[in-house]
């Protein structure tokens, strides 16, 4: 362990800030959460550096809500998901955050929402507070501080965002920071996750009465 961090941990935290190059302005000093994002620092756009595969099953792995129940993606079968693995320490992390605080308003409805992930060891300790400071609202706090979800990805490092279909299988995966608040990026996932499956969710016809 080195300072309460695992190897693999430290690796990350490393390659995560060394892949900024320098420093980013904290998240209190954007203007609101949004576009502020990109003009404190130019990311580019998500879906035009993320990586498309034909469907996969997601490797298996879990996390916690705020109130400490383990979930899965199993859980959200039949949603379409963009799974980001970040953490609060993560200045890339950081600098796309807005841009997914806006997406996941902009896809009320659409049966698509964003997932956080965070892997800070200090869990619930850490995020939360992270939360109320920079008025997150809108997208639970979930917590991986094992940093299980990496290991499971065969990923080396942070933010890296997943996106999985309503099937639960990965469609596309980014390695590095994207602006995920573009018409563009929004197009494409729509096109990646498809229209909500109303067989999966048909309510029964007939007049026999629906199974318990």
């Amino acid at each position: 362990m080195v300072n309460g961090l695992s190897r693999r941990g430290a690796i990350i935290r490393g390659s995560c800030l060394a892949a900024s190059g320098f420093l980013l302005p904290d998240l209190a000093t954007l203007a609101g959460f949004g576009k502020s994002a990109d003009a404190a620092i130019r990311l580019p756009n998500a879906s035009s550096s993320w990586r498309e595969n034909l469907p996969l099953a997601a490797p298996p792995f879990h996390f916690m809500n705020s109130g400490g129940k383990i979930l899965s993606l199993a859980h959200y079968l039949g949603t379409g998901l963009v799974v980001n693995f970040w953490a609060t320490w993560c200045a890339p992390c950081r600098a796309e955050l807005p841009t997914l605080v806006t997406l996941n308003k902009k896809l009320h409805g659409s049966g698509i929402r964003v997932l956080l992930i965070s892997i800070d060891i200090g869990g619930m300790k850490t995020v939360a507070p992270f939360y109320r400071q920079h008025n997150i609202k809108g997208l639970p706090i979930l917590l991986d501080p094992s940093s299980s979800a990496l290991d499971a990805f065969q990923t080396p490092g942070i933010p890296f965002t997943v996106i999985v279909n309503r099937d639960g299988d990965v469609v596309a995966s980014l390695l590095g920071a994207g602006d995920w608040d573009t018409t563009a990026t929004e197009v494409a996932l729509h096109r990646l996750i498809g229209p909500p499956n109303r067989a999966r969710h048909a309510k029964p016809t007939s007049s026999a009465p629906a199974p318990s």
